[in-house]
C-alpha cells in the first residue's frame, strides 16, 4: 500500500523516490532492490520511504502504476483510428517508456513479479473499460461483451507489441508497431 501526497513537497519526494526506485530497477534487478537501496538513492532516511510506501512491493506498485498511467494517457478514446494512427499511438509509447526511470524493466518486472501482476492488469481493464465505454456511447447497440473482448485483446496486443520492441532490440520498431496495428485494427473490426 501507498501514499501519495497532496502537498508540493511531499509528492516531489515520492516522485524522487519512484525515479530511484526505477532507476536501481534497471541498475540491480527486483531481487536486489531494497528499500534502504531506494531511500539511499534518493537522498531520504528509511523511515521517511516507509512514510509513503509499506514495503518494497507497495514502492514497486507505485512505480508501475505511474508507468501504466503515462502509457494509457497516451492512447486516444473515442475516435475510430486507422492502422496508421494505431502504429504512430504504439510508436509514442517506447521513447514515453525509455524516459521513465526504468521504464522498460517496469515493464518486465509487472509481468514478471506475481505480487505486482495485478498492476498491469487492473491498467489493462481500466483501459479496456475505457475503450468499451466510448464505443457504447458512439452506439448503444453493439454487443457489449464482444466489445469487451476484443477492446481487451486489441490493449494485450499493443502492450505485447511494445514488450517486443525492448526485448527484442534488433527489431523494427516502426515495422513492429505497423504490424501490431493491423492485428489490433482486425481484432477491433471484427
Amino acid at each position: 500500500m501507498s501514499r501519495k501526497p497532496t502537498q508540493k513537497r511531499a509528492l516531489a519526494t515520492y516522485e524522487r523516490l519512484l525515479d530511484a526506485a526505477g532507476e536501481l530497477l534497471a541498475e540491480v534487478g527486483v531481487e536486489r532492490i531494497s528499500t534502504n537501496l531506494v531511500a539511499a538513492r534518493a537522498g531520504v532516511s528509511p523511515p521517511t520511504l516507509y512514510h509513503y510506501f509499506a514495503d518494497k512491493y507497495a514502492l514497486l506498485a507505485a512505480l508501475g502504476e505511474r508507468l501504466m498511467a503515462a502509457q494509457n494517457a497516451l492512447v486516444e478514446l473515442g475516435q475510430a483510428q486507422d492502422e496508421a494512427e494505431i502504429a504512430e499511438v504504439l510508436l509514442a509509447h517506447i521513447p514515453l517508456t525509455e524516459a521513465s526511470p526504468g521504464g522498460p524493466w517496469i515493464m518486465r518486472m509487472l509481468r514478471a513479479v506475481p505480487q505486482l501482476a495485478e498492476v498491469r492488469l487492473a491498467s489493462h481493464r481500466a483501459l479496456t473499460a475505457e475503450l468499451v465505454a466510448r464505443a457504447l456511447a458512439a452506439d448503444p447497440a453493439q454487443d457489449r461483451a464482444v466489445l469487451e473482448r476484443r477492446a481487451r485483446l486489441a490493449v494485450d496486443l499493443g502492450y505485447c507489441a511494445i514488450e517486443l520492441v525492448f526485448d527484442e532490440p534488433e527489431l523494427d520498431p516502426r515495422a513492429v508497431m505497423q504490424d501490431a496495428a493491423r492485428a489490433i485494427g482486425a481484432v477491433l473490426a471484427g
